[in-house]
């Protein structure tokens, strides 16, 4: 992520000429540290098995899982001997955020015909919310049938719009599954066709939908895709469990939608597929619907969780004892999967071994060791491990900005670890923000090859992990990371396929750079390199066109909270700030970051564009114009 203040670069008060060679003498010095590596492998991979185990539940926010694994962690702080934090009573943190979407008790949908006739659904039978979409009530609105609901972008291959000439505006749209003459060799939208990515999917449905002014979809199956078979609803998880629109995001039996088209005098679906496939190339068919309007409740809960970082104290002496280095890892991962998992369709335990039990693991042993070192460090170490980072970093960002129990004034570098599970062959280890204090970049160099690894400095900041809200204020930070693989965010990442004797290596190593860190007689100053770029997800793709922003991720808010925006770019430029609620882009609304990123995608470098947004108590209007975006590599989210 980008920083929100960034310090000017100043020169290193430290000579590089002395830095190296310091290390490579603590190097000789602390060899005998090596001797450690089968006990240290025994105790990582006690805590990735306890961590990463199917009791554990995936470690989801709120979940039993998880509690365990706090309490796993803690018990290990207190073990070590480390203290609270101030004004804490114990090792944990509370924090609130917004729980997985549910299905509420009430539940209603009916239409009424000019004639007075009513045609009542039933939950289960005819009609089941989805939890991609929101809660809603509304009587009495007027239907449209939007074929496919898809829209394909400018430019390109192959041109298709299901909303070209209708006004949905304040209306309920009635869709259907997948995309025209999906599966026939040769079709444009088949797999092998011209088809833009993600036209036939939920999300670019949902999405679809509320930018072009409907206020509730109903979804229906195909009857290309049903092959024959029954039509069945989706439960209501079932396409996901990320909420992509703030609408009601309905599917209903097509017997159903039939009465509503048969009341409204239109032709059955079958035939509407059939007019919209006649042709070699899939041509709209899109009508509005005269004599019914549709009342429903459709209720969707977003319960509020506590989510708990788990934070221990080993206190320093002497005059540099009231500066802090940050230790710290994630602990929480994705549960049954669901929303960030890349096995959509799975509701199988992802363990999250190297995602991030690697990590919490490496953060445990390194509070293992410099509590049990018997000269008491220069500086104050405070070990984190943060929850809620797969949400959005929402663990270390509460730490940061809501409520850091020891001054930012006084964080003088924060560590982070974040899937090292995986050394390859080669050995190869990243560590990210290499540039953000000067001699840092050699510093892990030097270390590196005297342990026998292939270390590979980034400039960037990848900030898409806990150490970024330490970065954006003007925190010196370094990222260590082993890599992504296939297992990434899937049910597959599991303890047996983490490379313990890896991380037994990389752990002798991170104690030489954390022993650098925290006895250097001069503060580590902070710097920005041009390169460093970090950004929270890539929210640049389409034509490459970015904006500078720092989402919040907050679901229960309806548009796009900011949590700051980078320094020089477009957002900084417009005028957009921290805590503003983008709720407009390009001239479409926005409810979900998700209507954000289309219209971002949508749009090019240069383009001038109309950003609207609740400051406040206001609405404001700000112009922007937007940059090229950079390429970028770390571990997505």
């Amino acid at each position: 992520m980008s920083p929100i203040l960034l310090a000017s670069v100043r020169a290193c008060s430290r000579p590089l000429a002395i830095v190296v060679p310091w290390v490579l003498l603590v190097g000789m010095v602390e060899s005998a540290r090596s001797q450690e590596l089968y006990p240290s492998l025994a105790r990582i991979k006690a805590d990735v098995a306890f961590l990463a185990d199917d009791a554990q539940e995936g470690r989801s926010p709120g979940s039993a899982g998880i509690e365990r694994s706090a309490q796993y962690i803690a018990q290990v702080f207190k073990e070590v001997g480390l203290t609270p934090a101030p004004g804490l009573d114990d090792y944990y943190q509370p924090f609130t955020i917004t729980g997985s979407a549910r299905l509420g008790r009430s539940q209603s949908l009916a239409a009424t015909v000019d004639e007075g006739e009513t045609i009542d659904g039933r939950l289960r039978r005819d009609f089941m919310p989805l939890s991609i979409g929101g809660a809603g009530a509304f009587e009495s609105l007027p239907i449209a049938f939007v074929g496919y609901g898809i829209t394909t972008p400018d430019g390109a291959e192959f041109s298709y719009d299901d909303y070209a000439g209708i006004d949905v505006e304040g209306k309920v749209v009635i869709l259907l599954r997948r995309a025209p003459k999906y599966d026939e060799p040769g079709s444009p939208f088949a797999p092998d066709g011209a088809r833009p990515v993600d036209v036939a999917t939920f999300r670019h449905k949902a999405i679809n939908a509320f930018r072009h002014g409907a206020k509730a979809v109903l979804m229906v199956n195909d009857e290309a895709g049903l092959k024959g078979e029954e039509d069945e609803l989706l439960l209501f998880t079932s396409a996901g469990t990320e909420r992509y629109t703030t609408i009601p995001f309905v599917m209903a039996r097509r017997a159903f939608v039939d009465q509503l088209l048969k009341a409204a005098g239109a032709p059955p679906l079958s035939e509407l597929e059939a007019q919209i496939t006649a042709e070699a190339t899939p041509k709209p068919a899109s009508r509005l619907l005269d004599k019914v309007a549709l009342t429903a409740s459709i209720d969707v809960e977003q319960p509020t969780i506590v989510a708990k970082n788990v934070i221990g104290v080993l206190e320093g002496a002497g005059p540099l004892a009231d500066e802090t280095v940050v230790i710290g890892a994630h602990y929480d991962h994705l549960g049954k999967g669901g929303a960030g998992s890349l096995a959509p369709f799975s509701s199988d335990i992802h363990n999250g071994a190297d995602d991030n039990a690697s990590g919490t693991s490496m953060m445990l042993e390194m509070a293992r060791r410099l509590a049990a070192r018997p000269d008491p460090l220069p500086r104050r170490v405070v070990f984190m491990a943060f929850s809620a980072e797969e949400r959005g970093l929402l663990g270390s960002r509460f730490y940061v900005e809501d409520q850091p129990l020891i001054p930012l004034d006084q964080t003088v570098f924060m560590f982070n670890f974040d899937m090292v599970g995986r050394l390859n062959e080669n050995r190869q280890l990243t560590v990210f923000g290499v540039d953000s204090t000067p001699g840092l970049r050699e510093l892990v160099t030097a270390i590196g090859s005297s342990h026998g690894l292939d270390l590979r400095p980034n400039a960037q900041v990848a900030g898409n992990s806990d150490h970024a809200p330490f970065y954006e204020r003007g925190i010196p930070v370094a990222f260590l990371f082993t890599g992504t693989h296939r297992d990434y965010h899937r049910p597959s990442d599991t303890a047996e396929k983490v490379n313990y004797e890896g991380m037994a290596q990389i752990a002798d190593y991170a104690e030489l750079l954390l022993l650098d860190v925290t006895r250097r007689p001069e503060r580590p100053v902070f710097s920005v390199s041009e390169e460093a770029e970090p950004e929270p997800r890539r929210m640049a793709a389409g034509n490459g066109a970015s904006l500078g922003t720092i989402p919040d991720y907050d679901e229960s808010v309806e548009g796009l909270r900011l949590n700051g925006v980078r320094e020089g770019s477009a957002a900084a430029k417009a005028g957009l700030t921290g805590g503003d609620i983008i709720i407009g882009f390009a001239g479409k609304p926005v409810g979900t970051i998700y209507d954000f990123m289309e219209g971002l995608n949508e749009a090019k470098p240069g383009d001038r564009v109309a950003i609207e947004v609740r400051r406040g108590d206001e609405t404001l209007t700000l112009e922007a114009v937007l940059d090229a975006s950079a390429p970028r590599e770390g571990h997505d989210d």
